[in-house]
Protein backbone atom coordinates (compact mmCIF):
# COMPACT_ATOMS: atom_id res chain seq x y z
CA UNK A 1 0.00 0.00 0.00
CA UNK A 2 1.40 3.30 -1.30
CA UNK A 3 0.94 6.17 1.55
CA UNK A 4 -0.32 9.33 -0.21
CA UNK A 5 0.08 12.80 1.62
CA UNK A 6 -3.56 12.23 2.97
CA UNK A 7 -3.26 8.80 4.00
CA UNK A 8 0.26 9.98 6.07
CA UNK A 9 -1.79 12.82 7.54
CA UNK A 10 -4.20 10.45 9.33
CA UNK A 11 -1.21 8.05 10.18
CA UNK A 12 0.38 10.86 12.55
CA UNK A 13 -3.17 11.82 13.55
CA UNK A 14 -3.66 8.58 14.73
CA UNK A 15 0.09 7.87 16.24
CA UNK A 16 -0.48 11.65 18.34
CA UNK A 17 -3.86 10.79 19.21
CA UNK A 18 -2.43 7.30 20.73
CA UNK A 19 0.99 9.10 22.35
CA UNK A 20 -1.89 11.35 23.97
CA UNK A 21 -4.04 8.90 25.42
CA UNK A 22 -1.06 6.88 26.99
CA UNK A 23 0.56 9.98 28.24
CA UNK A 24 -2.81 11.25 30.46
CA UNK A 25 -2.82 10.67 33.85
CA UNK A 26 -4.02 7.94 34.94
CA UNK A 27 -5.27 6.87 38.59
CA UNK A 28 -3.12 5.16 40.51
CA UNK A 29 -3.57 1.76 42.91
CA UNK A 30 -3.98 4.09 45.94
CA UNK A 31 -7.27 6.46 44.08
CA UNK A 32 -8.71 3.32 43.04
CA UNK A 33 -8.69 1.12 46.28
CA UNK A 34 -9.44 2.35 49.37
CA UNK A 35 -7.72 2.03 52.60
CA UNK A 36 -9.81 0.10 55.24
CA UNK A 37 -9.04 1.44 58.94
CA UNK A 38 -7.82 -2.48 59.44
CA UNK A 39 -5.43 -2.00 56.78
CA UNK A 40 -4.36 0.92 57.83
CA UNK A 41 -4.10 0.22 61.25
CA UNK A 42 -1.95 -3.48 60.24
CA UNK A 43 0.44 -0.75 57.16
CA UNK A 44 1.05 1.86 60.44
CA UNK A 45 2.46 -0.89 62.48
CA UNK A 46 4.37 -2.70 59.98
CA UNK A 47 6.11 0.54 58.74
CA UNK A 48 8.91 0.19 61.92
CA UNK A 49 9.70 -3.18 60.24
CA UNK A 50 10.89 -1.78 57.00
CA UNK A 51 14.59 -2.49 57.21
CA UNK A 52 14.99 -4.01 54.27
CA UNK A 53 14.14 -3.57 50.11
CA UNK A 54 12.43 -7.17 50.22
CA UNK A 55 9.85 -5.99 53.43
CA UNK A 56 9.35 -2.26 51.65
CA UNK A 57 8.40 -4.56 48.52
CA UNK A 58 5.50 -6.88 50.55
CA UNK A 59 4.53 -3.60 52.26
CA UNK A 60 4.41 -1.64 48.97
CA UNK A 61 2.44 -4.93 47.59
CA UNK A 62 0.26 -4.98 50.55
CA UNK A 63 -0.59 -1.53 51.46
CA UNK A 64 0.44 0.70 49.00
CA UNK A 65 -3.61 1.93 48.93
CA UNK A 66 -2.79 3.40 52.63
CA UNK A 67 0.16 5.56 51.51
CA UNK A 68 -0.68 8.86 53.01
CA UNK A 69 -0.31 10.48 55.99
CA UNK A 70 1.68 9.62 58.99
CA UNK A 71 1.89 6.26 57.42
CA UNK A 72 3.69 8.17 54.12
CA UNK A 73 6.14 9.58 56.28
CA UNK A 74 6.98 6.53 57.84
CA UNK A 75 7.42 4.95 54.54
CA UNK A 76 9.71 8.09 53.14
CA UNK A 77 11.97 7.31 56.62
CA UNK A 78 12.63 3.69 55.62
CA UNK A 79 13.20 4.37 51.54
CA UNK A 80 15.91 6.78 53.10
CA UNK A 81 17.44 4.31 55.59
CA UNK A 82 17.70 2.00 52.65
CA UNK A 83 19.08 4.70 50.20
CA UNK A 84 21.63 6.40 52.95
CA UNK A 85 22.84 3.15 55.38
CA UNK A 86 22.16 0.14 53.10
CA UNK A 87 23.43 1.65 49.36
CA UNK A 88 25.02 -1.76 48.34
CA UNK A 89 22.08 -3.27 48.62
CA UNK A 90 20.50 -0.60 45.81
CA UNK A 91 20.69 -3.41 42.69
CA UNK A 92 18.62 -5.51 44.66
CA UNK A 93 15.81 -2.35 44.89
CA UNK A 94 16.46 -2.20 40.96
CA UNK A 95 15.81 -5.75 40.41
CA UNK A 96 12.50 -5.36 42.13
CA UNK A 97 12.00 -1.89 40.47
CA UNK A 98 12.48 -3.72 37.06
CA UNK A 99 10.22 -6.26 37.77
CA UNK A 100 7.41 -3.92 38.87
CA UNK A 101 7.81 -0.33 37.94
CA UNK A 102 5.15 0.54 40.12
CA UNK A 103 7.59 -0.02 43.18
CA UNK A 104 10.42 2.32 41.46
CA UNK A 105 8.28 5.08 41.26
CA UNK A 106 6.91 4.30 44.77
CA UNK A 107 10.57 4.47 46.08
CA UNK A 108 11.53 7.87 44.45
CA UNK A 109 7.98 9.80 45.17
CA UNK A 110 9.37 8.96 48.79
CA UNK A 111 12.30 11.22 48.75
CA UNK A 112 10.62 13.59 49.48
CA UNK A 113 10.71 17.01 51.89
CA UNK A 114 9.49 15.19 54.83
CA UNK A 115 13.50 13.89 54.88
CA UNK A 116 16.11 15.03 56.62
CA UNK A 117 17.92 17.37 54.62
CA UNK A 118 21.35 15.48 55.20
CA UNK A 119 19.77 12.41 54.29
CA UNK A 120 18.97 13.91 50.89
CA UNK A 121 22.28 15.20 50.55
CA UNK A 122 23.59 11.54 51.41
CA UNK A 123 20.92 9.90 48.80
CA UNK A 124 22.01 12.38 46.24
CA UNK A 125 25.52 11.74 46.45
CA UNK A 126 25.08 7.80 46.91
CA UNK A 127 23.28 8.08 43.19
CA UNK A 128 25.85 10.61 41.36
CA UNK A 129 29.01 8.75 43.07
CA UNK A 130 27.81 4.89 43.85
CA UNK A 131 25.72 4.00 40.89
CA UNK A 132 26.48 0.89 39.37
CA UNK A 133 26.76 2.05 35.67
CA UNK A 134 23.76 -0.64 34.02
CA UNK A 135 21.54 1.25 36.57
CA UNK A 136 22.17 5.46 35.91
CA UNK A 137 18.18 5.81 34.72
CA UNK A 138 17.41 4.63 38.51
CA UNK A 139 20.20 6.81 39.87
CA UNK A 140 19.03 9.76 37.78
CA UNK A 141 15.51 9.59 39.12
CA UNK A 142 16.71 9.64 42.58
CA UNK A 143 19.59 12.72 42.16
CA UNK A 144 16.52 14.63 40.38
CA UNK A 145 13.75 13.50 43.93
CA UNK A 146 17.15 14.92 45.88
CA UNK A 147 16.72 17.90 44.09
CA UNK A 148 19.90 19.64 42.81
CA UNK A 149 23.31 19.47 44.67
CA UNK A 150 23.26 23.53 45.14
CA UNK A 151 19.40 23.32 46.27
CA UNK A 152 21.08 20.39 49.20
CA UNK A 153 23.97 22.36 49.99
CA UNK A 154 21.87 25.40 50.46
CA UNK A 155 19.54 23.83 53.09
CA UNK A 156 22.92 23.83 55.04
Amino acid sequence: MHLTYRNSWHFVIAVYLGITFLALPHRGYAEAHSCSATEAERAESEVDGLHSWETLFKWYRAYRQCDDGGIAEGISEAVARNLVDRWETFAHFAELATRTPGFGRFVVQHVDETLDSNDLKKIHANAATRCPTKLRAFCDDLKKAAGPSEQLKAKT
